[in-house]
């Protein structure tokens, strides 16, 4: 059952959030269903920025030209700035973007914070608890870093605050939780970035090229329909089974430098053990699960667009696993979605399958890993 609700939420995540999550960078907020790759900082337009440069030169005051500052520079009052909960692993990887500049970090870890100040140039606020950063008036974006337990949760209390939100992936663990992040972001019109791209650019895994040429191919009928694509470490694709959680972890005393109650936030209280908070969190459904969520929404999305199923989801989820344990994440087999038009994505766990399975199959031809 906790294998088929997080598989569920995958699909949640693609049909029903992406009128509002905008992948590539923000500018796409402002054009409906279109993906051109727009620099960042000129979403700056309508920004309070923007405002207040104007004000400023009503003022009297001068405003020093982009050239005289360099080709390429963007000035920091034309820059978007960034406030980062969770600066362990992932958020310390993102804090350099084009446009954007950290301003804040937030971490329930004191070792953390302190390491990832130390890889930044200008000095920062520091914060323990998420919601004095997201209150934080000089923080424009909200990228949150965390555990996927809490993506839910701090990125309804962003949008509540005026802030724009940046999500690692999985975007929630739960499908309620992704219906209130949807709900939070239209109500307050902020504008939500989930950290996915492959659609957009850079090789596509296994295929060793972008999703672009394939979407032509697919849409050129060369291959007919309906189509089946299978997403396996045959075709190129690593489902990460190493993220699985341990069924008897003993209790160990919790570090003085981490606030523990934080970390776990909404989820049910367990016993401290470090496996439970190192980067190893993914084994556990509690917080996220497995390499599906890891990885599912990296591998699956652009199969969503590559058969134009953006505005739907499977009618029928068919899953061949061992009965799974309640807290730890285990291996799976195989995962076959069908949808009503009798295309199909399967899910090859491991060396599960046939290795000269095609990468996609239909009645006129196949591609396979490597696009041959």
């Amino acid at each position: 059952m906790f294998l088929i609700n997080f598989v569920s939420q995958l699909f949640y995540d693609f049909e029903n959030a992406h009128q509002y999550i905008f992948f590539n960078n923000w500018m796409d907020a402002l054009k409906k269903n279109t993906f051109e790759d727009i620099n960042l900082y000129n979403h700056m337009k309508t920004n309070r920025r923007n405002f207040l440069k104007t004000v400023s030169s009503l003022a009297l005051f001068t405003v020093v030209p982009r050239n005289v500052l360099g080709r390429g520079f963007i000035p920091p009052s034309d820059q978007l700035t960034k406030g980062v909960i969770g600066v362990g692993s992932m958020g310390v990887n993102h804090f350099k973007y084009d446009g954007t500049r950290v301003v804040a970090i937030c971490d329930v870890n004191k070792t953390h914070l302190q390491n990832a100040t130390g890889k930044l140039q200008d000095k920062v606020s520091q914060y323990a608890d998420f919601r004095e950063l997201i209150l934080d008036k000089n923080v424009d974006i909200v990228h949150i870093a965390t555990p996927p337990h809490w993506h839910g949760i701090m990125s309804v209390e962003a949008a509540k605050a005026g802030k724009d939100i940046f999500c690692e992936k999985p975007m929630t663990r739960t499908i309620g939780e992704g219906k209130r992040v949807v709900e939070a972001v239209q109500q307050y019109g902020r504008i939500f970035r989930l950290n996915t791209w492959f659609r957009f650019k850079d090789p596509f895994y296994g295929l060793g090229s972008p999703v672009k040429p394939l979407k032509k191919l697919v849409q050129s009928g060369m291959l007919g329909w309906p189509l089946k694509v299978t997403i396996s470490k045959h075709t190129g694709f690593n489902w990460k089974f190493y993220w699985k959680g341990m069924t008897d972890l003993e209790p160990q005393r919790i570090p003085d430098e981490l606030d523990y109650n934080m970390w776990l936030g909404p989820a049910p209280f367990k016993p401290f053990n470090e496996h439970r908070v190192a980067t190893s969190f993914r084994g556990y459904w509690d917080y996220d699960g497995g390499g599906l969520g890891d990885m599912g929404q990296h591998y699956i999305d652009p199969v969503q667009y590559i058969l134009d199923k953006d505005f739907t989801s499977p009618v029928k989820v068919e899953v061949n696993a061992p009965q799974q344990h309640p807290d730890a994440v285990g291996q799976w087999d195989s995962i076959t979605f069908t949808y009503d038009d009798g295309c199909q994505i399967v899910l090859w766990g491991e060396d599960y399958g046939k290795p000269d399975t095609p990468y996609i199959s239909g009645p006129k031809g196949n591609v396979y890993k490597n696009f041959v």
